[in-house]
């Protein structure tokens, strides 16, 4: 049944649907987590910052390392931050490295320019121009694979390299790519053309089509027929983010691509990414297993 327009930005709002702060507070406390988080991981790792891979302002890597350990021959989680494509930042985006790094991975967090100032078009290049530089790192370091984690609109972004076959350096190149970890993501872009979210970002039906994932899920799945993707979200997720969810991994599944879905319960929008910070944490634990770290 379709969600009336005048009750889409309720929907699509992820703060109202928390069943531990009201939606101000719930957002105050994530921006709080995820920046200590980080300023965690910048102190107790090794970590070469703000790398650029691109002309934009925003457009940088930072990568973590445990202190002192190898940099060859590591898998890499590669961390692609939300905040509906016009807030959040890389200096946020590293909260989940210490458990990871811990566990025998490379963490790459990658930043981009966010709306008002760029487009969503301009939003993905910037986001398939980093993954260039990453399969060129992961090369030279004879990494044993990378493995995409996105939140949010980060699980948008991620969605839309595994439809990329990064051909022009190397035809093999997207086979570097073995899995996916995509937490709380929306991958029809179009109920948002109707909401505030679209705001910023000035997508017509047709543009938001074409940027969504749930179009290109023939191409995904083309290119992941050797790839574990791992579809998440939590318990107190706004219904839409769960249906679309639940949508993506049905259609990815029926199409043979090895997929898992994960429902984590006693969990909001915000917290099922914050507590990456946790060993002990379920998803934690089944992204090293994604990995195979565990």
């Amino acid at each position: 049944m379709a969600i009336p327009e005048k009750e889409l930005d309720y929907h699509y709002s992820p703060s109202r649907w928390s069943h531990r702060y009201g939606p101000d507070e719930v957002i105050d406390a994530h921006i709080k987590s995820v920046t200590e988080g980080s300023k965690v991981a910048h102190w107790c790792l090794d970590c070469d910052s703000d790398i650029p891979y691109g002309t934009g302002k925003k457009q940088k890597l930072d990568i973590f390392n445990a202190k002192n350990a190898k940099r060859n021959g590591l898998p890499i989680l590669v961390y692609i931050h939300g905040g509906y494509w016009q807030n959040l930042s890389l200096e946020m985006s590293g909260f989940m490295a210490p458990p990871l790094c811990k566990a025998g991975a490379t963490v790459i967090s990658v930043g981009y320019d966010l709306a008002p100032e760029a487009s969503m078009d301009r939003i993905v290049s910037e986001i398939k121009q980093a993954m260039r530089y990453i399969l060129r790192y992961a090369k030279e370091h004879q990494s044993r694979g990378i493995y995409l984690c996105g939140h949010s609109a980060g699980g948008h972004l991620a969605s839309m390299v595994l439809a990329c076959e990064f051909a022009e350096d190397d035809a093999f190149d997207s086979e570097m790519i073995k899995g996916a970890a995509l937490v709380s993501g929306v991958y029809d872009l179009r109920p948002l053309t109707k909401t505030y979210v679209n705001d910023p970002l000035k997508l017509d039906e047709d543009d938001a089509w074409r940027f969504s994932p749930a179009n290109f899920v023939s191409e995904i799945a083309g290119l992941s027929q050797q790839r574990d993707i791992l579809i998440a979200v939590a318990e107190y997720d706004p219904p839409e983010f769960r249906r679309q969810s639940a949508d993506m991994e049905k259609d990815l599944s029926s199409r043979k691509v090895k997929t898992r879905y994960m429902d984590i319960s006693d969990t909001d929008h915000f917290d099922v990414i914050e507590k990456l910070q946790k060993d002990s944490y379920s998803l934690t634990k089944e992204i090293l297993r994604l990995m195979k770290l565990s």
